[in-house]
C-alpha cells in the first residue's frame, strides 16, 4: 500500500490529506488545516504535513522526508498576479484573460488597443508576476503590438513578459524589448477564429515553477520533497479537465468555489453547438473554462462583493424582510476579523445571502448568453460567451459551499438570472447540485497529473448529493 500526501498552501488556512493507494483506488486517512504562515509559508506546511504523519507540530521539515509521495499548491501571497495585453477586446484580449486564468492566474488588470500613459502607470504600480502580451494575427497588422512594445521598453516594468501575439512581429518585439525578459510563444489567435490556448499557458506555468516558487518561499519545500508547486486554481483545473475523461457518467459539469477573497468558476462542456438560428460572435470559447472574480468573496472582498452586488442583496434582503442596516453592521464586523465565523442563525442568514451573491454574479460574468434579432431570413439568436444549457452536474466547494446541505444556495441565483435584462442567459437546464464536503478538489488536484483515475474517482465518491436535501 502507497502512502501519498497531498498539500494546499492557501491564502488563510493551509490543507492537507493523507491518502492510501492500494489495488481498490485512492482513500483519504487523515486531513487537517492549520493556519497559512503568511511570514514563512514553509513553517504552516510544516506543521500540516507533521501533523499528518502524527509527529510534533515543531519536527523540522528535514526530519519529515521519506515515508509518502508528497504533492503541493499553493494561492498563498496573491497567488499568481497576471496583467493582460490584447489588441481587440472581445478577441485577442479575452482570449488573453482565458489563458492566464486557466493557467491558474488571477488577471488583475487588462489593457486593450494602444497603451496609454495612464495605462503604463497603473502596470507600474501593480507590479504583476507576468505579463501576458497578445495581438493580431499572424501576418497581420503589427502597428499596435509594435507601439505598445516600444511603450513597455520604456517602462520600470521588471516582470516577465509573456508575448504570444502576431507572429510576423515577434523578432521586432524581442528587440524592442531587449532589456526586458520576453518569453515569445505561439499565438493565441493565429487566424481569426482559431483558438490557440495551451502554448501560453504552458509558458505561464513554467514562469511560476521557476520564478514564483522563489519568490513566495516555496524552494526549501522543492529542494527537500523533489516535488514541484502548481497553483491551487490550476489543480482545481486539471481536475475538471479529468472528471469526464475518466467517469464517464459526470460529462458535462460545473463547479463553484467560494473563497474569502475570490470566486471561481469551473465549466466542462461544449461552448456553442451550431445550428441554423445561431449564431457565435466573438471568440468560440474552450471546451474546460475558468473565471475568476477578485470582487466577489466572503471575507476578504466581503465589502466589494457588497457594492458590486448590492441590487441582488437588495432584492434578497426585501424578500426576506431583513434589515440592510443589519447586513452592513455584519459586514464590519468581519472585515475587522476575517476569520470570524457566524455566531446567530442572523449571521449564518448573511454568510447564505453572501454565497448566494457570489454565485449569481460569478455565474453571469462565465455564463454566455443570446440576444434575439431579425435577418432577411428570419428570426436568428446571437450568441456570446458559452454555452452551458448541457451541464448536468454543479459542485459547490470551499467554505459556505462546502459546508451547506442545501442546493438552494446555488439553485435559486441560477433560477434569477432567467430573467436578466433582454438577454437570455444560457444556463444549465437541469442539473443537479453537490458540494465538496471534505474540501478534496484542490488536494485531489495535485493528483491528478500521476494517479488521473484514482483521483478522479475519489473526487466524484466524495460529493454529497444535495438534491435530496431540500
Amino acid at each position: 500500500m502507497k502512502k501519498i500526501i497531498s498539500l494546499d498552501i492557501g491564502s488563510t488556512w493551509t490543507k492537507g490529506g493523507l491518502f492510501s493507494l492500494d489495488t481498490l483506488g485512492l482513500k483519504l486517512e487523515k486531513r487537517i488545516a492549520v493556519p497559512t504562515t503568511q511570514a514563512n509559508l514553509v513553517q504552516g506546511f510544516s506543521q500540516a504535513l507533521a501533523g499528518l504523519l502524527q509527529k510534533d507540530k515543531d519536527t523540522p521539515l528535514k526530519e519529515l522526508t521519506g515515508p509518502a509521495e508528497i504533492y503541493f499548491s499553493s494561492s498563498a501571497k496573491g497567488g499568481l498576479r497576471i496583467a493582460a495585453i490584447g489588441l481587440v477586446p472581445d478577441l485577442t484580449l479575452q482570449l488573453a484573460r482565458l489563458a492566464a486564468m486557466s493557467a491558474g492566474g488571477k488577471v488583475i488588470a487588462s489593457y486593450s488597443f494602444t497603451l496609454t500613459r495612464s495605462d503604463i502607470d497603473h502596470l507600474e504600480k501593480l507590479q504583476p508576476d507576468i505579463l501576458l502580451f497578445c495581438g493580431g494575427t499572424d501576418g497581420g497588422n503589427s502597428h499596435y503590438v509594435l507601439e505598445n512594445a516600444r511603450k513597455l521598453a520604456a517602462s520600470s516594468l521588471s516582470c516577465p513578459v509573456i508575448y504570444a501575439g502576431n507572429r510576423a512581429a515577434a523578432e521586432e518585439v524581442v528587440d524592442l524589448m531587449k532589456a526586458k525578459e520576453v518569453i515569445v510563444t505561439e499565438n493565441l489567435m493565429p487566424e481569426v477564429g482559431q483558438v490557440n490556448l495551451e502554448p501560453a499557458r504552458e509558458k505561464i506555468r513554467d514562469i511560476f515553477l521557476k520564478r514564483i516558487v522563489s519568490g513566495r518561499g516555496l524552494s526549501e519545500i522543492v529542494e527537500l520533497f523533489g516535488t514541484l508547486p502548481r497553483p491551487t486554481p490550476l489543480a482545481v483545473f486539471e481536475l475538471i479537465s479529468a472528471i469526464p475523461q475518466y467517469q464517464t457518467d459526470w460529462s458535462d459539469l460545473a463547479a463553484i468555489d467560494i473563497g474569502g477573497a475570490t470566486t471561481d468558476f469551473y465549466s466542462n462542456t461544449e461552448s456553442y453547438l451550431e445550428t441554423d438560428t445561431v449564431v457565435l460572435k466573438g471568440i468560440r470559447e474552450p471546451k474546460v473554462k475558468r473565471t475568476v472574480e477578485g470582487d466577489l468573496g466572503m471575507r476578504v472582498s466581503a465589502r466589494s462583493l457588497a457594492d458590486s452586488g448590492w441590487p441582488y442583496l437588495e432584492e434578497r434582503l426585501s424578500e426576506l424582510r431583513l434589515e440592510a442596516t443589519r447586513l452592513r453592521t455584519y459586514l464590519d464586523k468581519i472585515a475587522r476579523n476575517l476569520d470570524y465565523l457566524p455566531q446567530s442563525e442572523e449571521e449564518t442568514g448573511f454568510d447564505r445571502l453572501l454565497a448566494e451573491t457570489c454565485v449569481y454574479y460569478a455565474a453571469l460574468r462565465h455564463i454566455g448568453g443570446w440576444k434575439e434579432t431579425y435577418t432577411p431570413q428570419g428570426r436568428v439568436y446571437v450568441q456570446t460567451g458559452k454555452d452551458l444549457r448541457r451541464v448536468k452536474a454543479i459542485i459547490g466547494s470551499g467554505g459556505f459551499l462546502s459546508a451547506t446541505h442545501s442546493a438552494d444556495v446555488m439553485r435559486r441565483p441560477l433560477q434569477k438570472l432567467r430573467t436578466y435584462g433582454q438577454e437570455r442567459k444560457l444556463l444549465p437546464e437541469k442539473p443537479l447540485f453537490y458540494a465538496d464536503r471534505q474540501y478534496l478538489f484542490s488536494l485531489l488536484g495535485n493528483l491528478v497529473g500521476k494517479y488521473p483515475a484514482e483521483a478522479t474517482a475519489l473526487a466524484v465518491a466524495s460529493l454529497e448529493n444535495l438534491n435530496d436535501e431540500d
